[in-house]
């Protein structure tokens, strides 16, 4: 049954790759974003308005800069000859560039506008988890993304690196959880500290 279900995806990506990309990319992300509100940070319900930005963002980058990193990351392994070496180029330039560059700060940037909270807090609030969401990359996508470019075929490698980022998109979660509470109670702190004119 998997089999099939593996093979019927790798024929439909062969014929609309960036289509399925980003509807691949919309169902996982957005999906992981609301297990973490619910299992994960244990809220009630989805917050419609972060569920609506996590969707936009999924789409665009989770569904569309994955397809292109995944198709350019491949080029990179084939011209490496394959095997460990170009493997784990590929996994290095998943955690080295396209996570620390684009999606750590496009990701605090659609939560934060989800949330209501200005550039300055967003700034902030990247600066202040951005050394442990980069770890988490290293940890769960680094491992993850040298054995999707080792064993996976190409056109299920954009599935099995979005099924690796549900799990870091949970930790990330409780990670920016973490920091946006802080982050918020210091600026609070910093607006009650002006005197008032």
């Amino acid at each position: 049954m998997l089999s099939r279900l593996a093979m019927a995806y790798a024929d439909a990506y062969a014929r609309r790759p960036l289509p399925l990309a980003v509807a691949t990319g919309l169902t996982v992300k957005t999906g992981a974003d609301a297990f973490a509100q619910l299992a994960v940070e244990g809220r009630p319900r989805l917050d419609a308005r972060r569920t609506l930005a996590m969707a936009a963002f999924s789409a665009t980058v989770g569904g569309g800069c994955n397809y292109v990193f995944v198709r350019e990351a491949s080029r990179l392994l084939a011209a490496l000859g394959g095997g460990a070496r170009g493997a784990a180029a590929a996994a290095a330039a998943d955690v080295c560039v396209f996570c620390p560059l684009l999606y750590l700060p496009t990701y605090t940037l659609a939560m934060g506008a989800a949330a209501g909270a200005s550039l300055d807090q967003v700034a902030a609030q990247l600066r202040a988890g951005y050394g442990d969401s980069w770890a988490a990359s290293a940890a769960i996508m680094g491992p993850a993304q040298l054995a999707n470019f080792l064993f996976v075929p190409y056109a299920l490698r954009l599935p099995v690196m979005l099924s690796a980022a549900f799990a870091y998109n949970a930790t990330v979660s409780v990670i920016n959880m973490r920091v946006s509470s802080r982050t918020f109670a210091l600026a609070g702190e910093a607006r009650d500290a002006v005197p008032a004119r």
